[in-house]
């Protein structure tokens, strides 16, 4: 199965969630716990940025 591309880069206020089930990727300013796309369970890809 073909992985989704990745969104263009997050804005700093923004997070990268990923989808396990489907793949799909996406950026939000908000706390996600469902992928829109299947309601799935998202993961939070994103990292602390280094002070």
């Amino acid at each position: 199965m073909p992985t989704a591309p990745d969104p263009a880069p997050c804005n700093q206020d923004e997070q990268l969630y990923e989808c396990p089930e489907c793949g799909k990727r996406l950026c939000s300013a908000e706390t996600i716990t469902a992928c829109p796309g299947c309601d799935g369970p998202v993961q939070n890809l994103s990292r602390p940025r280094p002070e």
